[in-house]
């Protein structure tokens, strides 16, 4: 998600271009639906570097067909350049990072004291021409398919009995946990999910709607447990455009630092996302439109959530965002007239 400011740099910079995407299996579902690219190539099961010696020649193979002028290289790796090289790809732009770009045709320096992630990736278009207006307004985009929309309508309208009457309101209290790597101070206590749902609801009348994969969805019956209302556990229960769709849907989307959160804040739902052993001013969704707020506490040492954002703060946050975007948590905005 955060490569999708420069794909939109791009798309709009080079209107008549066409734009195709090579990704891995785990992420396609991120970027599949995205109108701006023309087709996607499959690199493989996961990351390219996990990739079988078969996997990389059918990969290689599909490039070279293809006959490509440009390749675009945001990952930090030299081997996708390599690949690139190795294809015949004539130019290829990527970032210069310890020395990997060495496959580079134009090899692009870090902006210098720049730390997030997808304002690295926009320095590779300023570095072909894109003009300064275009970066300055291109972020992150999710497109839900529209049969995504009109399950999300149906199920909210016929299941959930919600009519746009009053705030929608979703929590995604999991993530931190890949095949890669496990860091518990991803989430945010079930127990302040809690609270944060219950003063929502008692103070902005909301309804809510916890999200999540499959195997959290006990986590989420955990955060439904603690409330003296019902909710609906979709856990499990919808793919990223299913959730994509009900993002665009709600008033207020609270999440962890995890894909879903990208996804949230890429449809133009406010958005919070909380911080903990992770560092928004890198990872935080890339937004320029006001709709997203990250709340984080810096800390030293070995992190602890007794020292991490509390319940008030993430109150404080929500309220300033439902206060600032109304239209987006009531039946009469924008999000009402897609019902």
């Amino acid at each position: 998600m955060q490569t999708t400011p420069l794909l939109a740099a791009l798309s709009a910079a080079f209107p008549n271009a066409r734009i195709d995407w090579a990704i891995g299996d785990w992420a396609l579902q991120a970027i599949s639906s995205n109108p701006r690219i023309t087709r996607t190539i499959r690199s493989g099961s996961g990351d390219l570097a996990h990739n079988s010696r078969d996997e990389m020649r059918v990969f290689l193979e599909a490039i070279r067909k293809e006959g490509y002028d440009t390749c675009f290289i945001p990952s930090r790796s030299g081997l996708p350049a390599q690949v690139a090289r190795q294809a015949g790809i004539s130019q290829r732009v990527g970032l210069e990072v310890e020395g990997r770009g060495a496959a580079h045709t134009i090899a692009v320096p870090p902006p210098a004291g720049e730390r997030q992630i997808a304002r690295l990736y926009l320095a590779l278009a300023a570095a072909v021409g894109v003009d300064d207006a275009i970066l300055r307004t291109a972020e992150m985009e999710f497109v839900p398919t529209d049969i995504d929309r009109a399950t999300v309508t149906r199920w909210l309208v016929e299941e959930f009995d919600w009519l746009g009457d009053t705030p929608l309101v979703v929590l995604h209290p999991g993530g931190g946990e890949n095949p890669e790597r496990r860091d518990p101070g991803i989430r945010w206590p079930a127990y302040r999910y809690a609270r944060l749902a219950n003063y929502l609801t008692r103070t902005r009348n909301a309804r809510v709607i916890l999200v999540g994969l499959a195997e959290e969805r006990v986590l989420a019956n955990e955060v439904a447990g603690m409330l003296p209302f019902p909710v609906a556990n979709r856990a499990g229960g919808m793919g990223l455009g299913e959730l994509g769709a009900l993002c665009e849907l709600a008033g207020l989307y609270v999440g962890n630092d995890v894909g879903s959160t990208y996804v949230a804040a890429a449809t133009g739902c406010s958005t919070l996302a909380i911080y903990g052993s992770t560092d928004p001013d890198v990872y935080a969704p890339y937004m320029v439109n006001g709709r997203v707020r990250t709340v984080w506490r810096a800390y030293e040492g070995a992190f602890d959530w007794s020292k991490g954002v509390t319940v008030e703060e993430a109150s404080v946050a929500a309220d300033e965002l439902l206060a600032a975007h109304p239209s987006s948590s009531s039946g009469n905005g924008e999000a009402g007239r897609r019902i």
